[in-house]
This record gives C-alpha cells, sequence and structure tokens, in this order.
C-alpha cells in the first residue's frame, strides 16, 4: 500500500462517510484555540489573504473566514470542495474553493499566509514528490509570509508501536465507533492505516487507508529550507510550547524568503 499511487488511495479513501466522522470539526473550542495559536504564529492581520492547502470540508478555512481573512482552499475530493463551498455559502465566508492537487496547485493570488493542517502531508514514501506541496505552499505566499504545517511527531509516533509494528486506536462518533490499526512500514519508513466502523447494531465495514511517511525535524528543516523557507520553528501543539520528542504533534512554522 505504502508505494500505491498517493491520488488513486485518496480518492478511493477519502469519502463523504470519512469526511462526517473525521474532518468536520465540531469542538468550537479546539477550533478557537487552532485560530489563536495561528494568528500569532503566522503574523496574522485583519484581511489577510491566506492559502489552506489541503483544506478538507474547508471546516477551518470557514472558521478563518468567520474573523475576517480572505481564505484560499483546495482540495483533491471534489465532493469536499463542493460541500466546503456550501457551507461558506451559508455563512456567508469569504472563501475560494478549489477541487485540485496540492502537489502542483499555486494559489491564484499572492497569500500573506498559508496552513497545512491536520496530517495531510507526506503520503508517498517519495521525498522529491511531498516536497512538491512545500514548493506550492511557498510559491502560493508573498515574500515574508509566513507557513504552518501541522504533522505528527515523529518519535512520539514510534513509541505507539513499541518494538512492534502494529497500534490501534478507537474513537466513538454517533452510531459509529471508528478502529484504526497503524501499521509501521519500516523499509519506506512510513505509517500505513486500516479502517474499521462498527455501528450500534455490530456491524462493520473496513476500509484500507494510505499512509504518511515519519519525518524528523532535522527532516523537516532540511526540506523546508530547500524549497525557500528560512525562520523555521517547531511547536509541540497550539497551546505553543516548543516541539519535543513527546510532544503529541510537529507543527512547522516557517516564513518565505524573499527571492
Amino acid at each position: 500500500m505504502a508505494n500505491q499511487n498517493k491520488n488513486d488511495w485518496c480518492k478511493e479513501f477519502f469519502d463523504d462517510f470519512f469526511a462526517e466522522h473525521h474532518l468536520v470539526r465540531t469542538d468550537k473550542k479546539e477550533l478557537d484555540n487552532t485560530i489563536s495559536f495561528l494568528e500569532e504564529k503566522l503574523h496574522l492581520q485583519p484581511g489577510c489573504r491566506i492559502f489552506d492547502q489541503c483544506c478538507g470540508v474547508g471546516s477551518l478555512s470557514i472558521a478563518l473566514a468567520s474573523k475576517s481573512y480572505k481564505m484560499t482552499g483546495v482540495d483533491l475530493i471534489p465532493s469536499y470542495i463542493a460541500r466546503a463551498r456550501r457551507d461558506a455559502l451559508k455563512t456567508g465566508a469569504s472563501c475560494l474553493f478549489e477541487s485540485g492537487d496540492a502537489h502542483d496547485y499555486i494559489a491564484p493570488e499572492p497569500c500573506d499566509a498559508a496552513i497545512n493542517w491536520w496530517t495531510s502531508f507526506g503520503y508517498t514514501p517519495n521525498d522529491s514528490q511531498n516536497m512538491k506541496m512545500l514548493h506550492c505552499a511557498c510559491a502560493s505566499l508573498k515574500p515574508g509570509g509566513w507557513f504552518a504545517l501541522d504533522y505528527m511527531n515523529a518519535p512520539q509516533k514510534l513509541k505507539d508501536f513499541g518494538s512492534g509494528t502494529c497500534a490501534r486506536h478507537e474513537t466513538k462518533k454517533g452510531n459509529y465507533t471508528s478502529i484504526w490499526e497503524s501499521h509501521l512500514d519500516r523499509r519506506n519508513n512510513m505509517i500505513v492505516k486500516k479502517w474499521r466502523y462498527r455501528d450500534t447494531a455490530g456491524r462493520e465495514f473496513e476500509k484500507q487507508g494510505g499512509g504518511a511517511k515519519l519525518y524528523t525535524k532535522d527532516d523537516l528543516e532540511k526540506m523546508f529550507i530547500s524549497c525557500g523557507f528560512g525562520n523555521i520553528r517547531f511547536y509541540g501543539s497550539i497551546t505553543g510550547e516548543t516541539a519535543t520528542d513527546t510532544s503529541p504533534r510537529c507543527i512547522v512554522v516557517a516564513e518565505r524568503l524573499a527571492s
């Protein structure tokens, strides 16, 4: 699975059922805290134009637009973009949502800031392919604009596996319990997931996910520098503490340098 074309598995895996259970954000406190983090770390000012790379169904873009930011979002899945457009229209949010591949999509207007949130990066074992997304984020920014990538924290993730290659997690939302088994592909340094959903009647169905590559802070820093970024900082969560090996996340914040 780790060698499967990224677009193939994404188009199959990321359907409307997944969006409803994992992409629709209903925790207002979490959204508010995320926005506060981004406002501070990306140096946002009223009216800033922000690029949301891999925007999903637009939950974060629409929340940011409610703060008077101008949003441009892209996602590979057309039904996600259709939903984002509908939801933005309902709220009157200033959002442009387009369907496209984040590996080659550049925002139509230079932006003051950019985000890639909730682990939407590193979906192939090929570093050069993954870096295309960072290049596009950089190209979407004005010189001096800031980018935030929310990603897994590799050392903490590896602790989930211990000496083995499989870890299991379970959550419940509505009538369904989501059970996902993460498998560590040590050859490609990838985490590959298999998802099962069980309803209240005990019926189950399964979906095979792709995976994301485990990049360390050193790996990410080298990639960001190569793509034209500088002033790189690492945070462990949206509370803003410096990332360590035990942090729940690895959030990279960097500035597009002048050409």
